[in-house]
C-alpha cells in the first residue's frame, strides 16, 4: 500500500511546497507593496529611532479576520482535534493579523502582539500616523492591483511624470527586456535588497599605471544601482578597516554615470599611506566597501562642463579632470578648452595617451609638463584670457599658488573651482575655561570637554568609533543625529539635527545618538 501511494504522496508534497512558497510571496507582496503602502529608500546609518518606528508603521499592514475563514477553521478543529482546550483558531493566522506589531516588537510572540494591538493603533492614530488594516478576504484583488502596478516599467523617479521615460529609450528598452526575461528567484530576496550605505562592491579588474606607482580599479555597480547617476567630477567614498580603525577615503571617479556602467577610480601609492597601500594590493574578484553612492557636490562636480574651460591638474589630480574632459568631448564642446597637467617626472604621468586622444578629438589644447610648476608667465602664454571657468585639482600648495596667479591676472573668484579631501586646519578657539558635557545616548557614555575639542575626539575618548574620512565635513561619513545642544557652528541661531562630528565644536552641553 505504501508503494502504491508513494508517487501521489511525492506529487502532493511537491505541490504543497510550491503552494506554500507562492503563498508566502503573495502575502509579503501585499503586506508591504500593495494599496497605500509606502516604500522607502535605505535610510542610512543615521536614521533615528523615531524615524525607524514611523517607517515601520507607514510601510506595513495587518489583515483583519474573515468570518468565513474562521468558520472553516473552527469546523476543521472540531473534526480533527478531538480534545478539550483546543488552541485559539487565530493561531492559523500566524502573525498576519499582527504584522504591524511584529515590525515594532519582533521579540514578542503573536498572542502577546494581539494583546497590545489596540494600544499600538491608538498611539499611531493619535500621532497622525496611518494604521493599515485589510480584510483577509480582499487579498486577491489587492494582490492583482499590486502586481499590475509593479509590472509597469515606471520607477520611483518617474511616478509623477511617467511619460518622461519615453525620452530615455535605452532605459525603457532595458526595463522591458528585464521584465520579459525569466529569472529564478533568489533564495532570500529580502536579504538581497538594494543597499545604499556600507555596500560591498566587487573589483572587476585592475591595471598598473605610471610604472606601477598607481592602480586603476574598476568597480562593479552594486545590485539596484542601475539608475544611480553622478556628474563629471564626482567622487566615491571607500571604507577600509585598518586594525580597529574604520578609515574613510575619497576617490574621484574617472567617468560620469553617462559615460560608464562601472565605477572607476585611480589610487596612487603614497609612502606610508595607511589606505592607499592596501588598495594598491587589491585583486580582481575581491570586494571593497563603498560608504554611499557617488557624491556630485563639491567644487569640481558639474552637471554640464562649460565650453572653453581651463583645467589644471597635478599628479593623480588628473582623475576628476579626466572625467570632465571625457564629458566635454562627448558633448562636442571641447573646442577652446585648455589643459595644463603637471607631474614630477615622466614616470608619474597618468593617462597621457588618452589625454592626447581626447585633445585631438575635441579640439582641446593639452599640455603635459614634468619637473616644473605653473607660473603666471606660463599660464598667460598658454591660456591667454582668464575670463573662463577654471577647474583645478592638485596638491594644496599648487592649488593655492594657481589661485593667487589667477586672481592677480583678474579672474573673478567665483570662476575658480577646486576641492580638497585633505583636512584643513580647524579654527579652534582659545580655552576660556568653560566645560561642556557630551552625552552619547545609545552607548550610555559621557565625557567632559572644552570648547576646542571636536565631538569626534570626544567620542574617541570614551571608546566610540565613528567612521570618518576627510575630517573637514566634506565627505559626510561621520554625520550623526544631534538630540540636543548647540555647536559652535550653530551659535548664530541656525540649528540642525544632523551634524558632522569631525569638525563640530561644543557651544553647550551636547547629546548625540551614538
Amino acid at each position: 500500500e505504501t508503494g502504491r501511494n508513494f508517487l501521489p504522496a511525492m506529487i502532493a508534497n511537491h505541490v504543497g511546497g510550491i503552494a506554500g512558497y507562492a503563498s508566502v510571496l503573495f502575502l509579503v507582496a501585499i503586506e508591504h507593496h500593495a494599496g497605500d503602502m509606502e516604500v522607502f529608500p535605505d535610510p542610512g546609518p543615521d536614521e533615528t529611532r523615531d524615524e525607524y518606528y514611523r517607517r515601520q508603521i507607514r510601510g506595513t499592514r495587518n489583515f483583519l479576520r474573515s468570518e468565513s475563514f474562521d468558520s472553516r477553521i473552527e469546523r476543521f478543529l472540531e473534526e480533527e482535534v478531538p480534545f478539550d482546550n483546543r488552541p485559539d483558531f487565530r493561531v492559523f493566522y500566524g502573525g498576519l493579523d499582527t504584522h504591524v506589531e511584529h515590525h515594532l516588537f519582533p521579540d514578542l510572540p503573536p498572542n502577546r502582539q494581539r494583546e497590545i494591538a489596540p494600544q499600538v493603533k491608538e498611539i499611531a492614530l493619535r500621532h497622525g500616523l496611518p494604521y493599515y488594516e485589510t480584510p483577509i478576504g480582499e487579498t486577491a484583488s489587492t494582490l492583482f492591483k499590486a502586481v499590475t502596478g509593479l509590472s509597469i516599467p515606471v520607477g520611483e523617479f518617474e511616478k509623477s511624470r511617467p511619460l518622461s521615460l519615453l525620452r530615455r529609450p535605452a532605459a525603457l528598452t532595458r526595463r522591458l527586456k528585464a521584465g520579459l526575461s525569466y529569472r529564478t528567484l533568489p533564495e532570500a530576496p529580502y536579504l538581497e535588497k538594494t543597499r545604499w550605505y556600507g555596500v560591498p562592491v566587487r573589483v572587476i579588474s585592475t591595471q598598473r599605471l605610471a610604472k606601477g606607482s598607481a592602480l586603476l580599479i574598476r568597480l562593479e555597480k552594486p545590485s539596484g544601482w542601475d539608475e544611480v547617476c553622478w556628474e563629471p567630477g564626482a567622487f566615491l567614498s571607500l571604507r577600509v578597516d585598518v586594525g580597529r580603525d574604520a578609515l574613510i577615503r575619497q576617490y574621484s571617479l574617472l567617468h560620469d554615470s553617462e559615460g560608464s556602467d562601472t565605477m572607476d577610480i585611480c589610487v596612487k601609492h603614497v609612502e606610508g599611506g595607511r589606505v592607499s597601500n592596501l588598495l594598491n594590493d587589491v585583486e580582481p574578484g575581491s570586494y571593497l566597501t563603498v560608504l554611499k553612492p557617488p557624491v556630485s557636490s563639491g567644487g569640481l562636480a558639474v552637471a554640464e562642463v562649460p565650453s572653453g574651460a581651463l583645467f589644471i591638474a597635478g599628479g593623480v589630480g588628473i582623475t576628476p579632470i579626466l572625467s570632465q574632459l571625457r564629458a566635454l568631448v562627448r558633448s562636442g564642446n571641447g573646442e577652446g578648452a585648455v589643459l595644463l597637467y603637471f607631474n614630477h617626472d615622466s614616470d608619474s604621468v597618468l593617462f597621457e595617451r588618452e589625454i592626447r586622444e581626447l585633445a585631438a578629438a575635441g579640439g582641446i589644447s593639452a599640455h603635459v609638463f614634468t619637473g616644473c610648476r605653473p607660473t603666471p608667465e606660463l599660464i598667460a602664454s598658454l591660456v591667454g584670457h582668464v575670463d573662463r571657468e577654471t577647474f583645478v585639482c592638485a596638491p594644496q600648495g599648487l592649488v593655492d599658488a594657481v589661485r593667487g596667479y589667477m586672481a592677480d591676472m583678474g579672474q573673478a573668484p567665483e570662476r575658480f573651482h577646486t576641492e580638497s579631501f585633505a583636512a584643513p586646519l580647524l579654527d579652534r578657539p582659545v580655552d576660556d575655561g568653560r566645560r561642556y558635557t557630551v552625552t552619547f545616548s545609545r552607548t550610555h557614555r559621557s565625557v567632559e570637554i572644552d570648547g576646542a575639542t571636536t565631538l569626534l575626539e570626544a567620542a574617541n575618548r570614551v571608546g566610540i568609533r565613528v567612521p570618518t574620512g576627510c575630517r573637514s565635513g566634506l565627505c559626510r561619513a561621520c554625520v550623526t543625529h544631534k538630540i540636543r545642544g548647540v555647536t559652535s557652528a550653530e551659535a548664530d541661531g541656525t540649528e540642525t539635527d544632523r551634524i558632522t562630528v569631525c569638525d563640530s565644536l561644543a557651544f553647550s552641553d551636547i547629546e548625540l545618538d551614538l
